[in-house]
Parts: C-alpha cells; sequence; structure tokens
C-alpha cells in the first residue's frame, strides 16, 4: 500500500513537472515563426539574463561562450538545466498549493498540448523538406571540395540537396505523422511513427554533428511522452495479442462543449498549417532547386592569372594563384587556390559600374576589382589583390552536369557498368 501511494505520488509529480517545462519550453526555445507569435521575442531578454547569471554562479564558466539561445549553444544547454530545475520547483508548489486535481484531465490536456505543438514542429520540418528548402540543391563550392575536406555535417546536407526523391519522401513522412497527431483515433500511431522519425534524425544530428541536436533530442522526447500512457495497450496488442481500450476518453458535459471543442480544433488545425504552407505560397517557392539564383552565381575555372603583366601558370607550387571562383546563393564570392584552399569574401557587385567588391570577412579589407564579359560564359577581372595588379579570366563552369547531381536510377547493374 505504502509503495502504490509512493508510485502514485511520483506520477503526479511528473505530470506536473512535464507540464511546468514543456510549456516553458515553449515559449522560451519554439524556433521563430512567420505568422504565429513568438513569445520567445518575449521572453528570451529574461532567459538570457537567468542563463548568465547560472553560468556564471552554479556552472562557474569562463566569460566568452555563446549564452544566446541558439541551436546548441551553451547557453541553450544551461536554460535547458534552468527549466528543469524551475519545473521541480514549480511541481512541488503546485502540488502544495492545489492538493486535489483531476491527473485523468492534467494528463488528457498535457496531451493534446504536446500533439499540436510536435505536430507544428513536423509540418514545418516536414514541408521544409517537401520544398526543397531545408536540403537544397549543393552550392557549387561544395562540389568542387573534396570528399576529404568536407566536414561531416556539410556531406550528409549535400548528399541529401543531391537525392531529391529521397528528401521529399522523408518530408511527406513527416507531414503524415503530423496530420496523424491532430486527431485523437490515429495520433498514437503519429506517435510512433514520430518517434520512429525523429530517433532516426536524433541519431543523424549526433553521427554526423548536425547542430540541433537539442532541438531534435527534445522533439523526441515529448513523441515518447505521447506513447508512455499506452505502454500497456502496446504490450497487449504486440505481445498478448489482445486489444484494450483506450486509456480516457474525452467527457463532454454538455453538447455546446463539445462544439467549442470541435470549433476551437479547426481553428488550430487550419493555423497550424498556414504556419507551415504560407510561406511557400507567400514566395511561390515548390521547389527550391528551381528557384533563380542571384546574378553570377555558380562556378568558374581560372583561364589566366596575371600578375604585374606576368602570366602564372596553374602549378600547385604557386598557392596564391586562383584555380577555381565561386559566387555563393547567399552572397559570397569564394576563392579555391592552386592548393586546394578555400577563402570567403562578402561579396557585392554594381551593374552600373561593371564593379566587383570583395570583403574579407576577418579583416574587413574591401577587394575590388572591375569586371567585363567577354562573352556569355567568360569574366575579366581586373583589380589589385595583395598589392599586386592582377587580370584573371574566369571561365563558367557547367557544374549541374557533375556525377552527383545526375538525376538517374539504374535499375541493374548492367546500366552502371555501361555508364562508367
Amino acid at each position: 500500500m505504502i509503495t502504490h501511494q509512493y508510485g502514485q505520488a511520483a506520477q503526479r509529480f511528473f505530470i506536473r513537472f512535464l507540464w511546468v517545462f514543456i510549456l516553458l519550453f515553449i515559449i522560451t526555445l519554439t524556433e521563430y515563426t512567420d505568422y504565429l507569435p513568438s513569445l520567445r521575442s518575449w521572453t528570451n531578454p529574461l532567459a538570457e539574463q537567468l542563463v548568465l547569471w547560472s553560468g556564471q554562479y552554479i556552472w562557474h564558466l569562463p566569460k566568452g561562450y555563446i549564452y544566446q539561445l541558439s541551436s546548441d549553444s551553451m547557453g541553450s544547454l544551461i536554460h535547458l538545466f534552468n527549466l528543469i530545475l524551475i519545473a521541480c520547483l514549480g511541481s512541488v508548489i503546485w502540488g502544495c498549493c492545489f492538493p486535489k486535481q483531476d491527473y485523468n484531465k492534467l494528463l488528457f490536456g498535457l496531451t493534446v498540448m504536446v500533439r499540436y505543438y510536435l505536430a507544428l514542429q513536423l509540418l514545418l520540418y516536414g514541408f521544409n523538406k517537401v520544398f526543397k528548402c531545408q536540403f537544397f540543391i549543393p552550392e557549387p563550392n561544395i562540389l568542387y571540395t573534396t570528399v576529404g575536406e568536407t566536414p561531416r555535417d556539410l556531406l550528409f546536407w549535400s548528399l541529401m540537396g543531391s537525392a531529391y526523391g529521397y528528401t521529399v519522401f522523408g518530408g511527406l513522412l513527416e507531414v503524415i505523422a503530423a496530420c496523424l497527431l491532430l486527431f485523437r483515433k490515429t495520433y498514437l500511431l503519429g506517435a510512433l511513427m514520430a518517434f520512429g522519425l525523429l530517433a532516426n534524425v536524433v541519431a543523424i544530428n549526433f553521427g554526423f554533428n548536425i547542430s540541433v541536436k537539442m532541438y531534435s533530442s527534445i522533439y523526441c522526447f515529448l513523441s515518447i511522452i505521447l506513447i508512455l500512457p499506452h505502454l500497456p495497450r502496446l504490450y497487449a496488442f504486440f505481445i498478448q495479442n489482445q486489444l484494450k481500450a483506450p486509456i480516457w476518453q474525452p467527457n463532454w458535459s454538455t453538447s455546446k462543449q463539445q462544439r467549442v471543442y470541435l470549433l476551437s480544433k479547426i481553428i488550430v488545425i487550419w493555423l497550424l498549417f498556414f504556419e507551415g504552407l504560407g510561406p511557400y505560397f507567400a514566395t511561390n517557392n515548390f521547389n527550391d532547386d528551381t528557384q533563380e539564383r542571384p546574378l553570377f552565381h555558380g562556378a568558374y575555372a581560372v583561364g589566366s592569372f596575371v600578375q604585374n603583366d606576368y602570366s602564372i601558370p596553374p602549378l600547385q607550387t604557386y598557392h596564391h594563384r586562383w584555380k577555381r571562383a565561386f559566387v555563393h546563393r547567399r552572397g559570397y564570392f569564394i576563392v579555391q587556390t592552386m592548393d586546394d584552399k578555400m577563402q570567403d569574401y562578402e561579396f557585392y557587385y554594381d551593374n552600373e559600374q561593371h564593379l566587383f567588391e570583395l570583403i574579407h570577412p576577418h579583416t574587413q579589407i574591401s577587394t575590388y576589382f572591375e569586371y567585363q564579359q567577354l562573352n556569355p560564359t567568360t569574366l575579366l577581372l581586373t583589380g589589385t589583390l595583395d598589392k599586386q595588379v592582377v587580370q584573371i579570366t574566369l571561365q563558367a563552369l557547367d557544374w549541374k552536369k557533375l556525377p552527383l547531381l545526375k538525376d538517374e536510377i539504374h535499375w541493374t547493374i548492367d546500366q552502371i557498368r555501361n555508364s562508367t
């Protein structure tokens, strides 16, 4: 009897803890949205001050760590620890102030909150994959970087971005799981599906060192929260070959309460899909791979490289000679030298004056080149580089025809042999 009482008290504490912890997580760590209000805009200043205090007086961290609540920052991890402490304290105070609670209703409400929040995150990430905005086609500079020189996270991102069908398939699975979570009769199936998807995402993030480990782990934890109350039913179904009734059913006192619940549900579901799909309709972007890229975007082979009227041959011993140049979609000009080292510059251009400006990211020193379009695929850059007068010829490369981007399926090994 005493053991049963302690077990029941622990369950009730855990339910109160989850209510406080998940609510605080939603209002402080939910990623910014386009249309739904982002509560963290108001809560982050206070949360970050608490992070600074905790880092100094609890963890005794030296100054200089990232205290902002960005993905996988030290500040986010400290904040997560703070939320756990606050949730434990809040659960104790809640239990003392309100000893008589209907924990079936609390658990039902917690489940509804987690279902809809997790569904929103799966819709956001799912549509992001379906429309190729998360795993977009690899940038030209990545395609001309050797595999050994590419970080694991960027390599994974590039491989996913090169496989259109698989990326869309993965996104559709997340959207389906989200839809299943939105309805009481199917949410357990959606939770099981979400757990499988998110457990795989967590493994990928840790295995490839991708910087969303904390978020993916929390989302996976939320799917487990939805599954836990149903473990006896799952055990009975899969192991004992028996069917058990659901744990709870909503008991509406009046038909008016039921109508209000259904109307609220319709509005919430509409808002979730509006947030998930709205940005793509607003920009008319339903396949990011086909969207127009900035002017000069692409990869260029360096033909001639003339320095102070002396032609520098394309030898690896001339480390400062350019081998290739790339224009990134996000406003970067990237130079690959003969030793295959990459150097990024902020990139601006003036079409009227035919001028390129390259700004070094660390020194903030600007380098200017006058450019001349010799023909549709050739540029001539003239300017001063490292206090030397240079003329550089850039020949556009057809980077979209590289093997990684070939959209082909070999049904037999004979086709593979014939294509190599």
